[in-house]
């Protein structure tokens, strides 16, 4: 008897000890298992919202933030932490505050937040990038009215203000935090959104922890970190292996691969960006517009398009995404004449051709398309030199205007023809988005009157008027509409994909 109560006391510990182990284990889990980890195309630059230039470090501002409205997943506005809104005239929207809200340091949200951030994002001496975005407002008469009522104004009637107002670069900040931190704002953000900085490990990863307080309640995920890894194929690789749980802008060249994946699950979605080439139009020989012309005759736009972007693009049909409303079908483009090409060449006086540098971030479709135009344009006697940058000296160096040549792309997230076009080609805009230099009075004029148009057909057409004044000037040669692509583990639960290329994980949880 003894011997069998001895032997049932060693079986409940052991089985107790197994209980344990076993809690331990799955509690083990649970805080891996809510650590989301997300593969970004690039290190962040700031995470001041203000400050940001790049569609990386929006990505993560829009989880440290939120706006007074925002897009929903159909590209329209919902309120955020406005609740609603009216018009009072046509350039003044009342806002009326959400209550209750928390900043990440614990501060009650109220309209000075939001005048300040308006006041300090449009100050001329601050040189934000966001400025030109939000220069529409009125900044000098926004009035409080109370704490959770506020009135913004415009310049002038601004048709596509509330898209503007849903843009990353007006997301809310703490003013008593940038009051605190100064210019290192951007190492400290304090926002209210559903998650709040917890580390940044510069030049690797940006580590957040959720802000239990949000006012749409708790994030599905303990932390989420945010991992830049500019290789396509490595971004690949590692949510094929579990090293991430998301990884954004997957290379096409993966694209079937990942299909075929089990563990994986990619969503393909028609983005509103557009990768195109583009000359600095203050720089010679490019400021002489035959030379930008002959170029365009030059190349071969669908091989570089199919080649560098294959099902991850598709040819570009005009100067800004075609999946944007007011996008012009009938502008023209430049077919493939290398007779024609020489013509201009020669009429520029560049007959036997020059020597340029086409400089470009690091990034695998840019450096395809740089080696085919150097092999398209040698038939002219142009010889190109390619320079490979570090994105954030990359970006300041197209905005000063040190290039000849470069590549980018421009996503028009509001969806909005005026977004799509006025930062890339407004004269006002040069130094931030207009990196091609464009001075063109003619066309600011029709920017300018296109979104002081209140009536949707006419600004349809003035739009496209701009779009063939745009293709006659020849700043940019478009390359592709995108298609992007983002890999998530079959694990991941409430992922949506925004055709912003803002993906939210709010909603998104761990199974």
């Amino acid at each position: 008897m003894k011997k069998c109560r001895t032997r049932a006391m060693i079986f409940a510990v052991a089985l107790g000890f197994a209980v344990l182990i076993g809690c331990g284990q799955t509690e083990e889990a649970a805080v891996v298992e809510s650590h989301l980890i997300v593969a970004n195309f690039a290190e962040t630059q700031t995470m001041d919202p203000r400050a940001v230039e790049d569609t990386a470090s929006h990505w993560i501002n829009n989880q440290i933030f939120d706006g007074l409205v925002r897009r929903t997943d159909d590209m329209g506005v919902e309120p955020a932490l406005a609740t609603d809104w009216r018009f009072v005239d046509d350039r003044t929207i009342e806002f009326s505050l959400r209550q209750g809200v928390l900043f990440h340091n614990g501060e009650a949200f109220t309209a000075r937040d939001v005048k300040f951030t308006y006041e300090t994002l449009l100050d001329r001496e601050a040189g934000f990038a966001g400025r030109s975005r939000l220069a529409m407002i009125d900044v000098e008469n926004i009035e409080i009215i109370d704490d959770y009522t506020i009135r913004i104004p415009t310049n002038e009637p601004f048709a596509a203000v509330l898209t503007y107002l849903a843009h990353s670069s007006s997301l809310i900040v703490s003013k008593s935090a940038v009051e605190q931190f100064g210019a290192d704002f951007g190492a400290n953000p304090v926002g209210t959104g559903p998650f709040k900085l917890s580390r940044w490990d510069r030049g690797t990863a940006v580590h957040l922890e959720r802000f239990d307080e949000h006012w749409r309640g708790p994030a599905q995920v303990e932390r989420l970190t945010f991992r830049g890894v500019p290789e396509g194929s490595s971004r690949t690789i590692e949510v094929e292996t579990g090293g991430v749980h998301v990884a954004q802008t997957i290379p096409e060249t993966d694209f079937n691969r990942l299909r075929d994946n089990n563990s994986v699950e990619l969503h393909e979605y028609e983005a509103m960006r557009l990768h195109y080439i583009m000359f600095n139009t203050q720089s010679p020989p490019f400021d002489d517009v035959r030379v930008r012309q002959a170029i365009s005759y030059a190349l071969d736009i669908e091989e570089l398009a199919e080649v560098a972007y294959g099902d991850a693009g598709s040819p570009a049909r005009g100067y800004m995404n075609s999946s944007i409303w007011a996008f012009n079908p009938d502008v023209y483009l430049y077919p493939r004449n290398m007779d024609r090409a020489r013509e201009l060449l020669a009429e520029a006086g560049y007959a036997d051709g020059f020597r340029m540098t086409m400089t470009i971030n690091d990034d695998a479709p840019r450096q395809t398309i740089a080696e085919i135009m150097g092999s398209q344009l040698r038939e002219l006697g142009i010889e190109i030199d390619i320079e490979i940058m570090e994105w954030g000296a990359y970006l300041q160096m197209t905005a000063g205007g040190e290039h000849h040549m470069a590549q980018l792309a421009w996503l028009a997230s509001t969806g909005d023809p005026h977004h799509a076009l006025h930062p890339n080609y407004f004269s006002g805009n040069i130094g931030a988005a207009n990196r091609s230099h464009t001075v063109l009075p003619e066309l600011d004029e029709l920017l300018l009157a296109g979104v002081r148009e209140p009536d949707a057909a006419r600004r349809e057409q003035i739009y496209r008027e701009a779009q063939e004044l745009i293709s006659s000037f020849a700043p940019i040669i478009p390359v592709a509409d995108d298609r992007e692509a983002v890999a998530v583990r079959s694990n991941v639960t409430g992922f949506v994909p925004s055709p912003s290329g803002y993906h939210m994980f709010h909603e998104v949880g761990l199974d």
